[in-house]
């Protein structure tokens, strides 16, 4: 570490550091300087990129072999030299507090950010000394990306009821059992973080088998892309929540109301090339001794901005569930996709979608969305190969999620 006691980079009225594409990032940059010292150059780089990779090995002994797959698209590499240039002759940075200003219009197609196993989508704001003939001391800070998904868009189709069944028999041939027929239902297929999604499951069991009980589990399924040596997918389910309910014994059947609170989560995104993210709602019913477990999967869509209460059919509770619609009044004010680069910085609390206030629903029960690290997350190295560490360099993202109930 240079004599630069200390290098902080902060958001202007943003602690949490979360943006929108299209909008405005901007900021300063202080460095605390106990002595003087020589350097090129004081640069800063606005970063946002996707990048996937992992091993795969087959055969054993010397016929082992290992692939490594790897996948990656930039969206934003801007590079500003706060003073100095790297062209230019080394000078002293005296002693005292230097303070600098920065700021990037985001482009308007960043997907969300996010942080997983064999990869992540990534923004990061840098600032690099350059020291002639030493090791350039590296600081840096990640920020979060939030690509707005307005379930009102598909209204049409998110707001429609969803239901799957499925038919297994145990055995096969003259041997073959009566069947165990299992059915989930979702009164919508678009939903917010922060909402519940009500799961009926109908089971019938002509069977002589026993279901011990049935998981109902919500899934995020993040897809991983290569592109060298070749194009290869990668699919890592996670369980990210789940509740359980009696099963059902042979020749028996029964009805089940279950209830999945959705954390805090990104939203569904396909706009990456190396990097999916996708829901499912899984019920899964258990069988004890050595059988394939039947299960059903209710693919869903999860948004930023929530499906308005007109846009859900209220459902009789004796035929099917009750949609539990999001007030119209807590449906958020879109975004604006571009914003005036030479326009003020957006004030942290704007960020947030506004509350309109209509109708006779009391304000209280309105609350603005939260920003919240993902459920399960842990934070993640932004340090990248050949940056020296200079500090703590984790970031966790953060993403929206709405307390309807508070």
């Amino acid at each position: 570490m240079p004599e630069a006691s200390e290098c902080q980079i902060r958001f202007d009225n943003n602690p949490c550091g979360v943006y929108f594409p299209g909008q405005s990032l901007s900021g300063y940059v202080e460095l605390r300087v106990l002595e003087a010292f020589k350097v090129k150059g004081v640069s800063l780089q606005i970063k946002g990129f996707a990048e996937v990779k992992w091993p795969e090995s087959s055969g054993t002994g010397k016929s082992r072999r290992t692939v490594h797959y790897h996948g990656r698209q930039d969206y934003i590499n801007t590079v500003t030299y706060l003073q100095g240039s790297p062209e230019g002759n080394p000078f002293d940075i005296a002693p005292g507090t230097h303070t600098y200003r920065f700021g990037c219009l985001l482009p308007p197609n960043l997907p969300t950010s996010f942080e997983g196993q064999h990869g992540h989508i990534r923004y990061t704001v840098r600032v690099v000394l350059h020291r002639p003939w030493k090791v350039d001391p590296t600081y840096k800070v990640g920020f979060t990306v939030l690509r707005h998904v307005n379930l009102n868009e598909n209204a049409l189709t998110l707001a429609m009821p969803c239901k799957l069944e499925l038919q297994k028999v145990f055995c096969c041939g003259p041997c073959a059992s009566d069947p165990l027929h299992i059915s989930a239902q979702l009164p919508i297929g678009g939903y917010v973080p922060g909402q519940t999604i009500a799961v009926r499951i109908e089971a019938t069991n002509r069977s002589k088998k026993r279901v011990s009980e049935f998981s109902t589990k919500l899934l995020k399924n993040v897809c991983y892309i290569s592109q060298t040596p070749y194009s290869r997918v990668k699919l890592e389910p996670e369980v990210v929540a789940e509740v359980r309910c009696p099963g059902v014994g042979a020749g028996e059947q029964g009805t089940w109301d279950q209830y999945l609170a959705i954390p805090a989560l990104p939203s569904t995104s396909n706009q990456c090339q190396v990097l999916t993210l996708g829901y499912e709602v899984e019920v899964e019913g258990k069988i004890p001794g050595p059988n394939i477990n039947p299960r059903v999967r209710i693919p869903i869509t999860l948004g930023t901005v929530p499906l308005a209460a007109h846009a859900i059919p209220r459902m009789e509770m004796n035929y099917r569930l009750e949609a539990h619609p999001v007030p119209e009044a807590t449906v958020p004010a879109p975004v604006p996709a571009v914003q005036d680069p030479s326009a003020p910085p957006v004030p942290y609390d704007q960020l947030k979608p506004v509350t309109q206030v209509t109708g006779s629903v009391p304000n209280d029960q309105l609350p603005p969305p939260t920003y919240e690290e993902a459920v399960g997350s842990t934070p993640a190295n932004i340090l990248e190969e050949g940056e020296e560490n200079t500090g703590s360099n984790n970031f966790t993202p953060q993403y929206m999620v709405y307390r309807f109930g508070e």
